[in-house]
């Protein structure tokens, strides 16, 4: 069983991995609101990719669906 520790050792790398999202969220939500789903949800990836996180496909669907619609 893990314990205090070894989350707070783990929570820097979490942080960081939040932070690429962040900014690959907010960088296809400034360049690609109200654009359709697939080419929204095609950004997406691909701005995870160059920011170096891996974006799961459900919440890329989710994110792609919410920037297209403006609700992001």
């Amino acid at each position: 069983m893990a314990n205090v520790s070894d989350y707070e050792k783990a929570m820097p790398r979490v942080q960081e991995h939040v932070a690429r999202y962040e900014r690959a969220l907010a960088e296809i939500r400034t360049t690609h609101a109200g654009r359709p789903v697939p080419e929204v949800r095609e950004a997406l990836l691909a701005a995870g990719e160059r920011h170096g996180v891996r974006i799961a496909n459900e919440v890329a669907q989710d994110a792609a669906e919410r920037i297209s619609d403006g609700t992001l």
